[in-house]
């Protein structure tokens, strides 16, 4: 699976969930993505999520179907952490691997009208 940024920074990902959770004082509607350690620098990624205008509208592709995300311009998280990819066993240790982690947020309606009031 692919995500696509609007300044055409194109990378594959292993998951994106999308959930609703109370971030910064407000519940907001955020997407979290894992992609592998080595799918992008994260400097570079860190410097696109940075940019408001590379995230208003995010592409994610796969095999069947094309989805667009819109308006996820706060940037929440960005950064490589450990996650289990194979779960203990009585016969083997559990194996963790670094991913890449990064989280976006949108603002809540009121953080909107703010914005296009220019305050």
């Amino acid at each position: 699976m692919n995500i696509t940024f609007l300044n055409g920074t194109n990378f594959e990902y292993i998951t994106a969930v999308e959930t609703e959770e109370f971030y910064n004082g407000s519940g907001r509607r955020t997407v979290t993505f894992e992609c592998a350690a080595d799918a992008v620098s994260i400097d570079f990624l860190n410097s696109v999520l940075s940019d408001e205008n590379n995230t208003k509208t995010i592409t994610l592709s796969g095999e069947t179907a094309t989805n667009y995300y819109d308006g996820y311009v706060l940037k929440l998280k960005c950064g490589i952490e450990p996650k289990l990819v194979q779960a203990q066993t009585p016969e083997t240790a559990a194996v963790y691997q670094d991913r890449i982690i990064f989280k976006l947020g949108k603002r809540t309606y009121i953080e909107e009208q703010l914005k296009r009031l220019g305050l």
